[in-house]
This record gives C-alpha cells, structure tokens and sequence, in this order.
C-alpha cells in the first residue's frame, strides 16, 4: 500500500467531530465524484460515506446501501445517496473547521500526497470546477503556496514546498502524518547539512594539503641555492623544520624551534622563506 493509501485510510476511520464538517466534506466528494451513487472495493471508504450522510443533519440525507461483484469478480460496496438540501459553499465559508472538512473531503477522492523520504509534494485532481475554485481559495486563505497543472484532462492543484505540504495535513486532520512528515524532513535535513559540513571539510583539508606540498616543494628547491644561505638564521631553522616535518601542523613546527614559536610567528617565517624563495626561483 502506499504512503498515500495509508494516510488516507487513517483518516477515513478518524472521527467525524460535527455535524457541519459532515456535511462540508460529504458536500466536497459529491462534487468531487459528480454522482450520488458510490462503488468501491474500499469498505472503509463507502463507511466512511454512510457515517457522513448520518451526521450531516442539514442537508436531509437518504441513503441506500448494497453490494456486488463488478466484471472481474471483485467484491464491491455501494452506497446511493439522496440529498433533500444542498450544503453550498457558502455555508462552508463561515467556519474555519468546515473549510478543512472540504478540503479533506478533496483529498480523500483524488488527492496524493509523496513518502516523506521524497521531495515534497501534495496534490488534488478536479474535474469539477465548483471544487476547484473553492479548494484553491482556502488554501489562498491559510496562507499556503499552490500552483495548477492540467493533466488528462483534470485540474491539477498541488503543493511543492515542506512547509506548505505540512500545513495542507494540518488543515485536513492528519496531525500524525504532519508530525511524522516534519519529523523525517527535520532528520533528512540533518543529514545534508551534515554531508555538506564533511564536504566542506574535505575540501579545506585538501586544499590545506595542497598549499602545504607546494610550500615544501618551493622551500626544498630554495635549500639547494646559494641564495638560501643569506637568509637570517632563524628563517633557516623554521625551513629545515619544514621540509623534514612535513606532516606536523605549524603549532607542531613552533614547538620544536628554539627557542618556540607561536603559529603565527611559524606562519609569518614560513612566509618570509617562500617570498625569498619566489624571488630567487621565478
């Protein structure tokens, strides 16, 4: 099964809280579907149905529910319904909880939703306008980013960023989904800027042991010169230290002159060795 599948199962058996949201999400897979009649494999999902028709007491439902065997001889559930009023979007608009309802209602239709493991991305596909419009207008008023694709013929609205994949399962009640979604982005994001931090490390250290061959490779080429004995004497000691130290660190070249050195004086011999070397050499 996938991510998908499985988050929508859970929240096709979650709790319906109120007799509006019945009807706003009942309301949003009626336009969704374009029918009253509805047949699935998914014995939660025509459940899930029949509970909404229960609870929305406003829009006067009558239901009738029965089953069968479609072409391939898999088993199906179906359920008829029959609304004497309409919840129009309208009504929808006025509460906050009733908007997420519809949007649910969306989702749980046509909607898709990508494993954290991969990029981010959520998604609804419409054929009906009316959904559309009011979907794309809730998201506007939650504040989340969305752009519109056409694909086979549907409306394709969808969310690309973390954030605002996140919010989109906030609004529509997958709480343990949102958290789970956050939590191994969090973690996935640790893990990049960790590989990050090592490959910037990596290529320190690199370019460190480049400028470090190079320095010992000028200074050698420079002991073999006569010009390398007019040099003070403690620019020879700090040079001969280099060349036959050539993996200890310029803290470790400052402890073995005499008498010692900080870094900084190594890194400012060494300097005053290789500006000597380039004149006599280049």
């Amino acid at each position: 099964m996938s991510y998908s599948s499985e988050l929508k199962q859970q929240i096709i058996t979650s709790d319906i809280k109120s007799n509006c949201c019945a009807a706003a999400e009942l309301t949003a897979l009626l336009l969704m579907h374009s029918d009253n009649n509805f047949e699935s494999e998914d014995k939660n999902f025509i459940r899930r149905i029949n509970a909404l028709a229960s609870k929305a007491k406003s829009m006067n439902v009558k239901k009738r529910i029965y089953c069968g065997r479609n072409k391939k001889g898999a088993f199906y559930r179906g359920i008829e319904l029959c609304c004497e009023e309409e919840y129009l979007c309208e009504e929808i608009e006025k509460k906050f909880c009733c908007g997420n309802a519809f949007l649910r209602g969306c989702f749980l239709y046509s909607g898709y939703i990508a494993s954290p493991e991969k990029q981010a991305r959520a998604e609804i596909a419409f054929k009906n306008e009316i959904a559309a419009e009011f979907c794309k207008k809730q998201l506007h008023q939650y504040g989340i980013s969305y752009s519109v694709a056409l694909r086979n013929g549907k409306e394709i609205v969808y969310i690309k960023s973390v954030s605002g994949v996140s919010d989109f399962l906030a609004h529509i009640g997958a709480i343990g989904a949102m958290l789970e979604f956050e939590n191994r982005n969090i973690i996935k994001k640790g893990n990049c800027d960790a590989n990050r931090m090592m490959n910037c490390d990596n290529a320190n250290l690199d370019k460190s042991i480049a400028a470090a061959e190079r320095q010992i490779e000028l200074i050698s080429a420079f002991m073999k010169t006569a010009a390398f004995e007019t040099i003070p004497e403690q620019l020879k000691e700090i040079a001969v230290l280099r060349v036959q130290n050539e993996s200890l660190s310029l803290k470790e070249l400052g402890q073995l002159a005499v008498p010692a050195l900080s870094k900084s004086g190594v890194a400012h011999r060494l300097k005053k060795i290789e500006e000597s070397a380039n004149k006599i050499l280049h």
